[in-house]
Parts: C-alpha cells; structure tokens; sequence
C-alpha cells in the first residue's frame, strides 16, 4: 500500500522558476528586521578597507540584518550566523544570498559599537512614535547576567591568600625531597616541580598588589565581578541595569556595570531614560536597593519623582510601638520626643550623621520595650535626611503604584533570559558586554513591537521614514535553484 502522501524527488531539477520572496509569507518578522534595518542612518559604521585588489566590503545594513536576526532567533556567535547564511532560507533572502565569514561578521559587532546603540536608540523613537511608550512612569531594576570568565579566573584576597599558602607549602616539600637522597631522574622531576611553584608564588604575590588596589580581579573578563545571583548563588557577572516604560513594557534605557549592588545607579539610569523619552518629568519607581540618599536628591530636584521602597535597617531590637517614626522631632530644642514623653538630645554632630540619647532611659520603665542597649535608645540621623523624609513620604502616598514595579520591569528580564536564552555574554569587556546588551534589549523591543503591532503596521510605519512602499521593503528578487529559460 503507498503513501498518501506523494514526495517531490529531491534528487529531480525542477523547471517552475522559484524567488526567495515566495517562500517568506506575508506576516513572517524577517521582513520587519528587513524593514527597520533600511530605516537606520548606519553611514557612520566602520569597515575595513579594501587594497586596491581586494573585494569591496560588505554593505553595513546587511551586517546589521544579519546580527538583528540572529540575535531575535536566538543565534548569537559568528560561526554560528556564518552557518546559517548557507542553510536558512530567511536570511538567504535578507541578505540576498551573500555569505560573510565568521571573522567579518564578528568584527562587525567588536568595531561598530555605536551604530548598536543608535539601532536601539531608534526604534525606540519609532515606538514613541507608534504611541507604544507612555513617557509617564518607568520602572528600574537591575539584573545579573554570567560574565565570560570562568570561576578559576577569578582572585579575590582570601582566594589568593589560600592559594599563596599552598603553593608555599608544596615549594617546601619540593625542597625537602631534592635534600634527600634519590635519583638523578626524581631530582630532575621535583626540580620541575620546584620551579612550577616558585613561578606560581611570584605571579600570586604580584596579584596581590592588584587585588589590594581593586578589591579582587577577573583574568578574562577585566570588568567582570564576583555577585550574588539569584536562588540565593553566586557567579562571575555584570550587573545589567534597564528602565522599562510601563505603557507596554518595552526597554527605554539600559547601562551595564561592574557594582555588584544597585546602590548608586538610580540616578544615571534614570536620567538617561528621562533623556531618552525626552520628557522634563517622569515618575521612577525603583525597589529598596536604589535606596540612596545623593540620588534620591538628585531625583527631586530634576524632575524625577522617584518612588523607592525603604530598607529595613538594624533597629532597636525592641516593641514595634517605640520605632523610630514614633518619635516626634522638635526643632526649636534639638530633641527628638519618645513615646514615653522624654527626650533624647543629640550627643554627636558630623557632616554624615547626628547622634541623639536619651537622657534618662535607665530610669525609663520602657526601656525593656524600647531598646537592648546599655547606654540608652539611639536615634542616628544620616546625611539627606530631609531627602529620605520626602522619599518615604512620596513612597507612602504611591504604595499601590510601587506594587506594578515587579510586573513592569522583571517582564523584559524574564523574556531576554527564558524565553530567549540570554543568560550569559559571549563577549569580555565592559564596552563589548554593553554593546551585547543593547543587542539583547533591541531584540526584546522588536519582538514586543511585532507581537502588540504586527509585522504589516510596523513595515508600513517603517516605510515612511525610508520613503519606500512596504511592498518595495518587503521584496527581494533573489532568485532560488535552476531558473527555466525564456523558451521554456
């Protein structure tokens, strides 16, 4: 009994002429990539110029398509995208059959760093344009993401100090085998080995220097740090920051850096998505990490209303009644009033922190309640008080608004590192991983923008920028296999 089914012999020439463009359908997103590559200003990319008998290089916009692509169906190293060049059909016909190598292709993401950046850059405005982004409120995280250096590459102090001690010791031994008595061939293997170590202790005694002076060093990956990652791990990483717009969640801006802590980045993220949408105002909302004094002043007085979770500091050990927001400040004396009616006058005074005690808390009959502390109830004031206050306060009026924070922001980090596989870098260098990330963040807009528009609304929108028909964009007159004659 045969097949239903009847094959084409694969084996058989076929006379029927056949294009590229007949086998991408209509609502396929390679011709969205086609699309907005031919939108970008990419004059100012760098290339290798050719000898006078060399062949021309390639045109920049195909090597853009090609990372974009690979990059949105999860193909990331240049062996890899080589590869496809010769077996994917969709970028057969987004390239119009040209095949880089891996080297070309690999030295295009190394040297065109900026040309990345205003590919993001750009869809973005076109998003804004599209009525995609709301330009109201944003919402800032950070994320760990697995640098390319191994564990083993990677010397912290105590590390390196473990390792010194060891290599002493076998230094040791070594000697204490050569005194002995053996033969010629042992000596010369010990001898061997002797030197290894010696060699090892000198290197380790130089990175100690390094490690004094920068807290601990990556051998690979220079710009790569030792962090706490999630499921309570830890991993040789970079710490990348984004800001996602709250309208529909896509990526507005993102920075990558060395800090293992989100501390401290809140005010370069935020003005760079505030530079971004091109706004005089916008409302941050940022969990209790960004809880920073310099910039949460920052925030407030450039238009940022930033909406931040307080941190649960080390408290009082005592009854929640007697909590710090108990106590009520009067400014006329300089005292801080407790629940129990006395006062608590300050005892220290510097540029970054005020002391104030209590007077009379061992007489207190609270003081159980209040505080563990011998000397008496403390209440420490840290430079940007009246900062803190405002933000606290802000933070109490907007908690409901806070609560969207996680559903904002862990959406994009969520996409880029399960649905599309991005979890670590390929490439070493703080400039280089930033530059992967914008890839990664290009690719999580693009696809957010093809599934909320579609692919038709995007190239039409596309097409008014290059001054082409969709049609015009979407068509390319590549040919596939044997094209019969005209007197066929």
């Amino acid at each position: 009994m045969g097949y239903v089914t009847k094959e084409i012999d694969k084996y058989q020439m076929s006379l029927t002429p056949m294009s590229f463009d007949e086998m991408i359908e209509e609502g396929n997103p390679v011709r969205a990539i086609d699309a907005f590559v031919e939108m970008l200003d990419l004059s100012a990319c760098k290339y290798v110029k050719p000898k006078e008998t060399g062949r021309p290089p390639y045109n920049p916009k195909d090597m853009m398509k090609l990372y974009v692509y690979g990059y949105f169906n999860g193909i990331r190293t240049s062996r890899k995208l080589e590869r496809e060049c010769r077996r994917n059909i969709e970028l057969m016909w987004l390239l119009n059959n040209l095949t880089p190598d891996d080297k070309t292709i690999s030295n295009f993401r190394r040297d065109n760093k900026k040309a990345v950046i205003s590919a993001f850059r750009q869809f973005s405005m076109l998003c804004q344009e599209l009525n995609l982004i709301g330009k109201e409120i944003i919402a800032i995280d950070g994320s760990k993401f697995r640098a390319c250096n191994a564990r083993q590459r990677n010397f912290t102090k105590n590390k390196a100090a473990k390792m010194l001690i060891h290599y002493e010791d076998c230094a040791k031994k070594y000697i204490e085998l050569l005194e002995q008595d053996s033969s010629d061939e042992e000596k010369v293997v010990t001898k061997d080995k002797l030197n290894a170590a010696l060699k090892r202790i000198a290197e380790l005694e130089a990175m100690a220097n390094q490690i004094a002076e920068k807290g601990e060093i990556s051998m690979t990956d220079p710009d790569s740090r030792h962090m706490s990652v999630s499921n309570n791990g830890t991993d040789i990483a970079h710490n990348v920051q984004i800001a996602v717009d709250e309208k529909n969640h896509l990526i507005v801006a993102m920075d990558v850096t060395s800090n293992a802590h989100d501390n401290g980045q809140l005010t370069p993220i935020a003005e760079q998505a505030k530079e971004a949408l091109g706004v005089e105002e916008i409302t941050a909302l940022a969990d209790k990490g960004y809880y920073n004094g310099k910039c949460l002043n920052h925030c407030q007085e450039n238009g940022i209303k930033a909406i931040v979770s307080k941190p649960k500091f080390g408290g009082h050990a005592g009854d929640k009644n007697y909590a710090k927001d108990k106590f009520v400040y009067d400014k006329a004396k300089d005292v801080f009033i407790c629940p129990a009616d006395q006062e608590l006058r300050c005892r220290s005074r510097s540029e970054k922190r005020i002391v104030y005690r209590g007077i009379s808390c061992r007489a207190c009959e609270c003081v159980s309640e209040c505080t563990t502390s011998e000397s008496g109830r403390e209440i420490v004031l840290r430079e940007h008080n009246e900062v803190y206050l405002k933000a606290d306060e802000l933070f109490a009026k907007n908690i409901e608004l806070y609560k969207k924070r996680q559903m904002i922001v862990e959406h994009p980090f969520g996409t880029i590192k399960r649905a599309l596989g991005y979890t670590y870098f390929l490439t070493r260098g703080n400039a280089n991983v930033k530059n992967e990330s914008y890839l990664h963040c290009l690719t999580y807009n693009l696809k957010r923008a093809v599934n909320i528009v579609g692919v038709a609304p995007l190239i039409d929108a596309m097409s008014v920028k290059t001054g082409k028909t969709a049609k015009e964009i979407s068509v390319n007159l590549a040919v596939f296999g044997f094209l019969a004659k005209s007197s066929l």
